[in-house]
Formats: structure tokens, sequence, C-alpha cells
């Protein structure tokens, strides 16, 4: 038995070396069953007792290599640091755009102050305006009685009025010079 387990790890040895110069054994018909039986046993079979040797797997082009599951820790690590910084970043973000946006809705509270102070000014304007359209109206309607007393003065300081005036008045003058005779100079 302890044999047959020697000849097996030699021939791994040998067929991981992957030249035949060491033919040790290399005539003996046992030896070379024993390299068959190896070569054809099921992958899930168990032969009696293993060394250190036979416990490692052949070099399998299939198999997965021994740094890959590490390299792929390492890999889903970066990925969760960077996730972790990219949320850092939109929170810090966040926070700014945050304080913006209460700096903004200041602005915005003084805008709508002042849109508040311009209507009320507005108002006043309007009561202003108001007044001054009310005042144009008097002036307009004392210009128009003034128009019309002129066209009363006109109809009446016609010449023929005038003409009529003075001789009523030159007869009441001589009624009043006849009714007072001039004292005589003495």
């Amino acid at each position: 038995m302890n044999q047959e387990i020697k000849m097996q790890a030699a021939a791994f040895k040998d067929k991981k070396r992957g030249s035949p110069d060491n033919k040790e054994g290399a005539d003996d018909p046992a030896y070379e069953n024993i390299i068959f039986k190896t070569q054809q046993q099921p992958k899930g079979s168990h032969s009696p007792a293993k060394n250190k040797a036979q416990s490692k797997p052949p070099s399998d082009p299939a198999q997965v290599p021994r740094w890959l599951p590490r390299a792929m820790m390492n890999l889903y690590v970066v990925l969760v640091v960077s996730c972790v910084i990219l949320l850092v970043l939109v929170l810090v973000k966040n926070s700014e755009m945050s304080q913006e946006l209460l700096v903004l809705k200041r602005e915005l509270q003084n805008v709508s102050l002042s849109v508040g102070e311009c209507q009320e000014g507005k108002k006043r304007w309007s009561d202003v305006d108001q007044s001054i359209k009310a005042a144009k109206q008097s002036i307009d309607m004392v210009k128009s009685k003034v128009h019309e007393g002129n066209q009363k003065l006109r109809t009446l300081a016609t010449v023929s009025n005038i003409n009529e005036i003075k001789t009523t008045l030159q007869e009441i003058l001589q009624m009043l010079k006849m009714s007072n005779p001039k004292p005589t100079p003495q």
C-alpha cells in the first residue's frame, strides 16, 4: 500500500515536470497501472490513503485561481467605499443646495415685500391720480361757467347797448342839470 502511494506521488511529480527524464519505474507494469488508475478515477471517488501531494488538485485551466476570490472581495470593498464616498458627496451637495434654497427663500421674501410696497405706492398714486382728475373736472366746470359768463357779457356789451346806455346817461345828466339851477355868481 505504501509503495502504491509512493508511486502515485512520483507519477504526479513526473506529470507536473512534463518531462520523462526520470524513468524510475517506467518499465514496471504496476507503475503504469497506478498512473492509469489515477487518470481514470472519477472525481467523486476517494482513494483509501492520500498524502499532501495528492490533496492538491492538478492545475486545470478551468479551475479558479486562488487569488481570484480575494481580488473579488477587494473589488467589492472598493465598490462599497466608492458608494460611501458618493453618498457623502451627495449629502454634502444636498446640504449646500439646502443652504442655497434658504438664501433664495429669503430673497424671494424680500422681493415679495418690495412688490407689496410697490402696490401700496401704486395705490397711493392711484388716489393722487383720482384727486387730480377730480380737480381737473372742477377746473373744467369753472372754465365752462366763465366761458358762459363771457358769452353773456359779449351779448350785453354790444355797440347798440353801449350807445343806448350813453344816451340814457346823458338824458339823466340833463335832467339833473335842469332840476338843479346853477347858482349865479354875484
